[in-house]
């Protein structure tokens, strides 16, 4: 379907009828291959692999990124979208990707949390098909099913909350609660799979060192705390001093921690200091420090924005110039 307007400074996209509904040309062809099965996807890395001639270059490493409209002048009116910026940044690949499904998490979180009435229909489709795939890959894993279910209580609590507000159809919002619903029931239907009798090591046989490596490890003091309520040894070792000292030292600075911190403790090797305590005051009153593995980056050069770990392919030979994205910079990045 061609653009339909008075404006010659039209963009001029074509749009194609998909089983979900309209969506652009361009941005359809990059969702279906996303949408590639596993199988499908390895027997073209083989053929690209037998290929000698001059396309042997689609076998390097894809580097999703988008370029970044910050303003309009009188021959460009086009901005970039949120919608095409998830597109394009493969959100729904970077969930199976354990460096960077915390930091696409987070921004579900912030996108749930009063935002989602706002977007866009086919911003809101793409912001259900992450949420989607983020469910069906903590299933496939066993890993972060807690936060996932956090999702999706945040999840239906947007979509009560903006059932009169939102943007788009009524029918749009409803299939948006059947997506829910459904993703919902196959969570609650889902069982953790038990480990067969392989005889090899397991957790309680480790030793008491290795234990202590593992949980120092362990960034959240939930995780920490959940831990130690399985067996005796880990009870114990949850709740040694040195174990919270490394988390405060963590998540929190000198100033922070002084905060709490008894008169007359000055140095930190005390023994008589509860850590543990000081912890839990600085958390609450300061909050726990965000870690990602892999973060979202925008080049100062050319205004790309794109994973830091896969890197862009920049216009600028100069040196690598960029401004780390968390991810409330890159919400805000997008008016909404």
């Amino acid at each position: 379907m061609p653009f339909l307007g008075q404006d010659w400074r039209s963009p001029g996209d074509q749009w194609v009828l998909t089983t979900v509904g309209w969506e652009r040309l361009r941005l359809w062809r990059l969702k279906v291959f996303e949408n590639l099965n596993e199988n499908v996807v390895a027997r073209l890395i083989r053929l690209a692999l037998m290929d000698t001639g001059p396309h042997q270059q689609t076998t390097e490493r894809r580097q999703p990124y988008i370029f970044y409209n910050k303003g309009t002048t009188r021959e460009r009116k086009e901005l970039t979208s949120l919608s095409e910026a998830l597109l394009r940044l493969d959100m729904t690949g970077a969930v199976k990707d354990i460096r960077r499904s915390n930091y696409v998490c987070k921004l579900l979180q912030l996108i749930f949390a009063g935002k989602l009435p706002n977007l866009s229909g086919t911003a809101q489709k793409h912001v259900l098909h992450i949420l989607e795939a983020t469910v069906k890959e903590a299933m496939r894993t066993e890993l972060n099913l807690g936060l996932v279910r956090k999702l999706l209580q945040s999840a239906d609590r947007a979509l009560h909350d903006g059932h009169i507000s939102h943007i788009g159809s009524s029918c749009l919002w409803a299939r948006h609660s059947q997506t829910l619903s459904r993703l919902s029931n196959q969570l609650s239907a889902y069982k953790p799979k038990e480990r067969n009798e392989d005889n090899g090591v397991m957790l309680a046989e480790l030793p008491h060192d290795c234990m202590r490596n593992i949980l120092l490890r362990i960034v959240d003091h939930k995780d920490v705390v959940h831990t130690g309520l399985t067996m005796q040894t880990l009870h114990e070792l949850s709740q040694e001093r040195w174990l919270w000292r490394d988390l405060c030292l963590f998540h929190f600075t000198n100033r922070q921690i002084l905060t709490f911190l008894p008169k007359g403790a000055g140095d930190l090797e005390q023994d008589t200091v509860d850590w543990k305590y000081i912890y839990m005051r600085c958390f609450k009153r300061f909050g726990r420090k965000e870690t990602y593995a892999d973060v979202l980056a925008l080049c100062h050069h050319c205004c790309s924005i794109y994973w830091q770990s896969l890197g862009h392919p920049c216009i600028s030979d100069a040196e690598k110039k960029e401004r780390v994205l968390s991810p409330e910079d890159f919400i805000k990045l997008f008016p909404l």
